[in-house]
């Protein structure tokens, strides 16, 4: 689905990313790992518009790295940002370019809804994992429980997670949480739980 709709996705998130949120977001990020080494992971990184924020506004010399199972958004953040990011198309699960304790932060933005809570339990855990640590840990997640219904777009099953599920997998892991907030999509119809946490050092 994302490979046949990369083009118009890209174009949604042009106005989408305006929205003070992100902007929010990715400033108290850059103040938690301003004194951090390491790359900064995008998984999923769709369209690269967090990456490119992040760049233009906060740190143009920190190394970035988008990963996404759809190749057609990976060439399309590969080419926003050009020399100034790596991408790869592999499993946000699955981060085996990386060693251990390499990466100082991990956004990870509406990608949940592919995974089942097993899957979401496997992919915190790797980005633990690849977290120095303090790093921290960025997440937006479609709140809530049951199916996701795309309709004529595509027969796609995706999933809501509840914010407390969220939270206890982090807590678990090893994670300890910043903020948790849950704001209502419009655009959506549907709550999103907004997390960020740190790697427990």
């Amino acid at each position: 689905m994302y490979d046949t709709t990369a083009e118009s996705y890209s174009s949604m998130m042009d106005t989408v990313i305006d929205d003070p949120m992100y902007a929010a977001i990715l400033k108290r990020l850059q103040s938690r790992i301003e004194d951090i080494p390491g790359m900064i992971v995008d998984a999923p990184c769709g369209s690269g518009h967090m990456m490119s924020m992040y760049h233009e506004n906060h740190d143009q010399g920190r190394p970035l790295l988008g990963v996404d199972l759809s190749p057609q958004m990976v060439e399309i953040t590969q080419r926003r940002l050009g020399a100034a990011a790596e991408t790869a198309v592999c499993d946000i699960r699955k981060l085996e370019m990386l060693a251990d304790s390499s990466v100082a932060a991990v956004i990870s933005h509406f990608g949940f809804h592919h995974l089942d809570l097993d899957g979401v339990r496997d992919a915190c855990r790797e980005w633990y994992r690849v977290l120095v640590d303090g790093g921290q840990l960025v997440l937006g997640v479609w709140e809530g429980s049951g199916t996701i219904d795309y309709g004529e777009h595509s027969d796609l099953v995706a999933v809501r997670h509840k914010s407390g599920d969220l939270q206890n997998i982090l807590t678990d892991i090893g994670f300890h949480e910043h903020l948790c907030e849950i704001e209502f999509d419009e655009d959506m119809a549907m709550d999103a739980v907004y997390i960020e946490a740190g790697k427990n050092s």
